[in-house]
């Protein structure tokens, strides 16, 4: 009876932990799209992720949703887009359309934002001002999904009003990815925390 009561207790513990098993990202990614998180920054003081860009193939373009995370924001009308191809994929300055906001793209002659590179940079343009955006969406003319490896956004870090950037800087991608996947050392320190739980539990049954 008493071994019984202890092995349902360890059994209750485990499942109660990867319960409250922390994520290393909140996003999860639709099917059939690809997902890329903003995790990179030049910024000093500043750790990732920091948003994640979305991209949903439509026919012959792509559509590219960039969702910030709190605290954040994508700087435009004058702010810069990176975008990393591949495949033989030819960007021009009437290649990003349709974008949210009444913004607009033009393609710029540099192709560094901050210490990141990137295959093309566009530069933002929208009426009245500077706007800090949590969500911007934008479609990219004739290109598919697996051409496009790497985003790049000129990164806004709100301020306490939340209504201005304390900071900017830029943020880029580390790749795609998709889907919610939990945090390498957090399964680690579960795992160290229940052999030590069945350690002792094994010493009492010893005894």
């Amino acid at each position: 009876m008493r071994i019984t009561s202890l092995k349902l207790f360890v059994l209750a513990l485990a499942v109660m932990a990867f319960a409250f098993v922390p994520s290393a990202s909140a996003t999860t990614c639709p099917a059939g799209d690809t997902c890329m998180d903003l995790t990179q920054t030049n910024l000093t003081g500043q750790t990732g992720p920091f948003g994640t860009v979305e991209l949903s193939q439509s026919g012959s373009n792509v559509n590219v949703t960039i969702a910030m995370n709190p605290g954040y924001a994508v700087l435009v009308n004058g702010g810069d887009i990176g975008i990393n191809t591949t495949g033989g994929l030819t960007l021009s300055g009437s290649s990003l359309t349709s974008f949210s906001n009444g913004i607009s793209a033009s393609l710029k002659n540099n192709t560094t934002l901050g210490s990141f590179s990137f295959s093309y940079i566009f530069q933002t343009n929208g009426s009245g001002g500077q706007q800090f955006l949590s969500t911007m969406s934008f479609t990219i003319q004739n290109a598919t999904i697996s051409q496009l490896t790497g985003f790049g956004i000129h990164l806004c870090v709100l301020d306490n009003t939340g209504k201005g950037c304390a900071t900017t800087g830029f943020a880029a991608t580390g790749g795609g990815g998709g889907g919610v996947v939990p945090e390498p050392g957090t399964l680690g320190l579960l795992g160290t925390g229940l052999v030590g739980i069945a350690g002792l539990v094994r010493r009492r049954l010893n005894r």
